[in-house]
């Protein structure tokens, strides 16, 4: 795929998210429960592949009667073919939040999109989202069609999204690293992630 190609699929991408999120009515319903926000590569405007990133500030952080609730909801809303739960303060998995989550799977045009909406309480909502913040700030002054041709290539291995090949890897080196393409980018993950290539 070339450079304008990924762009013109990012784009494409964010126009069938806002879709869900605001025709199809994602976002409303999930603010008649919570405080919601939308971050990732949707807020960042730097979408390779159909997933949205969704984060709650819950009432209480374990509140799961409420999350249930949230969960059946889209599950009548929407075309689901899968939604599975998940409670990260109890499982406390290495890289990964202390939260409620629920990773759901939405067929709309023609593609099935993948949601991970996570659910915290306020202070580590806060922190998250101050987080989010910064590396959104840190990326205005990136290449955007540098990092979107990174990440459409890497989002094609099929260990993408684990421990090493994943979209904060490439924000890293592209922010740190200065690399430029997808060989700059494997070099920059065998040297800082032990990996051989």
């Amino acid at each position: 795929m070339v450079d304008i190609d990924v762009v013109e699929h990012s784009e494409l991408l964010r126009q069938e998210a806002d879709k869900i999120l605001h025709v199809e009515g994602l976002l409303p319903l999930l603010n008649t429960f919570c405080t919601t926000r939308v971050i990732g590569s949707y807020a960042l405007d730097l979408m390779t592949w159909p997933d949205i990133d969704i984060s709650m500030v819950l009432p209480h952080q374990q509140d799961v009667d409420l999350f249930f609730d949230i969960g059946k909801k889209i599950a009548l809303r929407f075309h689901i073919t899968k939604i599975s739960y998940s409670n990260h303060y109890i499982r406390d998995f290495p890289g990964f939040d202390h939260g409620l989550y629920w990773g759901i799977r939405i067929l709309f045009a023609e593609k099935e999109w993948k949601i991970d909406l996570w659910g915290y309480g306020e202070s580590d909502y806060k922190m998250h989202m101050a987080e989010f913040d910064m590396l959104h700030n840190r990326l205005q002054y990136v290449d955007r069609t540098t990092v979107l041709s990174i990440k459409n290539t890497i989002s094609q291995r099929p260990d993408y999204r684990g421990e090493v090949y994943n979209s904060m890897a490439v924000y890293e080196a592209v922010l740190s690293g200065k690399v430029a393409t997808v060989q700059e980018f494997e070099r920059w993950i065998e040297r800082n992630c032990n990996v051989n290539i």
